[in-house]
């Protein structure tokens, strides 16, 4: 299945590549194992039964696992797997969910 970024994730990536060199490399391997058709993380609760995930990610570049490292929220669609969200634990401890429902609605089901 083919996995894409949108917008406001590629831009998270983009802040966090600053002070987190290898983000790339640990975003890279979630998607490959989205690719494979793995669905790793856990299914979100609140998003009306839409399939949308959370997983954690380890921060290679400062040596912290998935418990201090990255979160990434994506939405399995009938043909396509979405990233739309990406955080650094560090920064921000969660997201509400109705942070998760707006940004789902604007950048992927619209």
């Amino acid at each position: 299945m083919r996995v894409f970024l949108t917008p406001r994730f590629k831009s998270q990536l983009k802040q966090l590549r600053k002070s987190y060199r290898k983000v790339n490399d640990d975003v890279g391997a979630l998607i490959s194992a989205l690719e494979a058709g793995e669905r790793p993380g856990v299914r979100l609760q609140g998003v009306h039964g839409l399939e949308a995930f959370k997983v954690r990610l380890p921060n290679t570049s400062a040596r912290i696992g998935k418990r201090g490292g990255f979160r990434v929220e994506y939405y399995v669609g009938a043909d396509a797997i979405s990233l739309f969200l990406i955080w650094s634990k560090s920064q921000i401890d969660d997201l509400p969910i109705e942070v998760t429902l707006q940004v789902l609605h604007e950048e992927v089901l619209d």
